[in-house]
Parts: C-alpha cells; sequence; structure tokens
C-alpha cells in the first residue's frame, strides 16, 4: 500500500513539475511571438507606407501639396481630408459629395485604406502596455490584432494601386 501511495506521490509531483515547466515555457513563446510579431507589423507597416507614396499622387489634383514621400502617413491623412471636405457625415455617404479626384474608385479604396490603418493604433498601444507588464499572452494577442487591421489596410491598398496601374 505505501508502495503505491509513494508511486502516485512521485507521479502527481511529476505531473504539476511538468505543468510548471511547460507554463514558464509558454510565457516565454509568447514573449518570442510578441516580439516576432511587433517586428513584423513594423515591416507590414513599412510596405504601407511604400503603397501609400506610390498611389498618392495618382489620386487626388496638386498632389504636390498633399502626398510628402517623407510623411506617408500625413500623406494617408491627407487624401482622406481632401476627400472628406465636402462630406456631411450625418446625410451623405462619402461616395455623394466627393471632390475632382484623379481615379475615384482608387481612391475610394485608399480611403478605406487609411480607415483600416486607424483601427490599428489601440491595440499597439495596449500591446504596449502589457509587455511592460509582462504580460505576453495578452500582448502577443492585442499585437495580432493590430497585424488584422494592417493586412486589410495592405490589402485595401494593393487594390488601389492594381486600379491606378488598370491592373
Amino acid at each position: 500500500m505505501k508502495s503505491n501511495v509513494k508511486k502516485w506521490c512521485i507521479l502527481l509531483f511529476s505531473a504539476f513539475m511538468v505543468m510548471c515547466f511547460s507554463g514558464m515555457a509558454n510565457a516565454e513563446d509568447y514573449q518570442a511571438n510578441y516580439m516576432a510579431k511587433v517586428k513584423q507589423n513594423n515591416d507590414t507597416i513599412g510596405v504601407i507606407a511604400g503603397v501609400i507614396n506610390y498611389v498618392c499622387p495618382k489620386l487626388v489634383p496638386d498632389a504636390d501639396k498633399i502626398c510628402n514621400p517623407k510623411d506617408p502617413v500625413g500623406s494617408a491623412v491627407g487624401v482622406q481630408k481632401y476627400m472628406e471636405k465636402d462630406w456631411d457625415r450625418e446625410e451623405d455617404d462619402i461616395e455623394d459629395n466627393l471632390p475632382e479626384l484623379l481615379n475615384e474608385d482608387a481612391a475610394l479604396q485608399f480611403w478605406d485604406a487609411v480607415e483600416q490603418f486607424k483601427l490599428h493604433f489601440s491595440y499597439r498601444e495596449t500591446a504596449k502596455k502589457l509587455a511592460a507588464e509582462k504580460k505576453w499572452h495578452d500582448a502577443f494577442l492585442n499585437e495580432e490584432m493590430a497585424f488584422q487591421y494592417l493586412v486589410k489596410c495592405a490589402s485595401r491598398g494593393i487594390f488601389a494601386k492594381k486600379i491606378v496601374d488598370n491592373e
């Protein structure tokens, strides 16, 4: 009888140790996953910036006043503000009162891309706070959510590029 109790105690202790060490491994995995996702998101933003710089001058008249290759995010916001200048958000869809555009279909895709891009900021901010608290799992999940919005943004941006290139 004592032999069985001893075996069960060793087995339970072993199982407990495996659970403890696997939990530590998961925490380390989430930290590594978080760091990898941060890099992926930063790289994705770099690609998005390139698309903005390419597409922006092909959307609005007098683009040199709006598009600035050194500030792609500012350029994107500038295009969006230009498109929204006659828009009554309470009354109309954006398509109802568009100003003169060089390519309306591409501009609408671009506008939507900027909207998607805006949504990623809060998730990245939350992720940084959680990482500072070493809450790696939640930090990773927030970076992953930011990535989803960046992918939507990139997709719309690529659609805009294809439209201006007549592809």
